[in-house]
């Protein structure tokens, strides 16, 4: 397998010094508002009987049944592993465009042939039933999609969802959801693609609702069989998780609805200022998000946002990041999980970048 350079990654690398980061998707640090990181003996038990908690807290979690569960390294590590034990090399797989850059690129180092499923922004970034149907006829054996959508933060309804599993389901393809912003919906969240078809598969980790992405703690939820392959692949490539971040992982799994409100929270204060500024900035275009606690801006026409991301960073030490790493050139995604102080000035100095080209 070759993978092609990981332009995100050395991106958010660039923007560790910012002095204000509009560029950090998930929610903010949960230590600052009170949740406890201490487990006592439990980090110290056997590791087996950590997992088995996690594998207990993560069924609860979702009313689902342990042997529908695979623990992985991370909602990554769970795409990842499911592209790799559970397809062939010869296989056709689908991935939705523009998505998450690792989806993509594990999709294209791993297979012959990848087809494309739009997400377009004249559609409202839902999925294209045509491309979609398109792929399944040229036989993909899977579809990769996000939900909510990375980089737009649009809702895929339960409705919808359905419809494309019953349609996947038809031509024998499984549908693999990567769901680590689903539970941050501003309403009521969607399901998860595992309770609305027996062919969905869902991936999840602790990395963005609850701003525990150190911690590489992930789940795959879907078929007993899918989970089973996606266990031993994880066994036989890095073991059992860490004992004390699982053990973490189990005290905040339980408080699921604390992280919720928590998230909530930032959007209720700061998605008022994004969208003041908006008004305000007709060069750009919000493109309104349903959850999570980041947006993409569409720029005037003819910006490039990867230069322009470079000079917000290089004159105002600001990070947003460029869409072209998502495959959605011309926009930037702006995260809004800093204090609003912050958020204004940073909406700001985009403005004074603008007036700069």
């Amino acid at each position: 397998m070759k993978f092609e350079p990981f332009l995100l990654e050395e991106w958010l690398i660039r923007c560790l010094g910012a002095k204000i980061d509009l560029d950090h998707s998930g929610a903010p640090n949960p230590l600052r508002d009170g949740f406890d990181p201490c487990v006592g003996g439990e980090a110290f038990l056997n590791e087996f009987e950590v997992e088995e908690k996690l594998y207990k807290a993560i069924s609860s979690a979702y009313r689902v049944k342990r042997e529908n569960i695979a623990l992985t390294c991370g909602a990554q590590s769970a795409n990842f592993t499911f592209f790799q034990s559970c397809l062939e090399r010869g296989d056709k797989v689908a991935v939705e465009s523009p998505t998450y850059a690792p989806i993509r690129a594990c999709a294209n180092a791993m297979f012959k042939s990848v087809l494309p499923v739009d997400r377009k922004r004249q559609a409202g970034y839902a999925v294209d039933p045509a491309s979609f149907k398109a792929a399944l006829r040229k036989g993909a054996k899977a579809v990769a999609l996000t939900n909510l959508h990375n980089p737009s933060a649009k809702m895929l309804s339960d409705e919808s969802l359905t419809q494309l599993l019953e349609q996947a389901g038809a031509k024998g393809a499984l549908v693999i959801v990567d769901e680590v912003y689903r539970e941050m919906a501003h309403g009521r969240p969607p399901k998860g693609a595992f309770e609305l078809g027996a062919n969905g598969v869902a991936t999840n980790g602790l990395s963005k609702l609850w701003g525990l992405g150190g911690l590489r703690i992930g789940w795959l939820i879907g078929p007993k069989e899918i989970a089973t392959m996606v266990t031993e692949a994880r066994l036989y490539s890095s073991w059992h998780l860490p004992t004390r971040a699982m053990a973490l992982a189990v005290h905040a799994i339980k408080k699921k609805e604390w992280f919720r409100k928590r998230v909530l929270e930032v959007a209720r204060r700061n998605l008022p200022v994004i969208r003041d500024w908006a008004t305000e900035e007709r060069r750009v275009e919000l493109v309104e998000p349903d959850g999570c606690l980041h947006l993409l801006l569409r720029l005037p026409p003819g910006t490039d946002d990867e230069r322009f991301s470079e000079r917000l960073l290089k004159r105002h030490r600001t990070a947003v990041c460029p869409g072209r790493y998502f495959g959605e050139a011309g926009s930037v995604r702006v995260t809004f999980s800093c204090e609003s102080d912050d958020l204004s000035k940073g909406l700001g100095q985009i403005s004074d970048t603008l007036d700069r080209l």
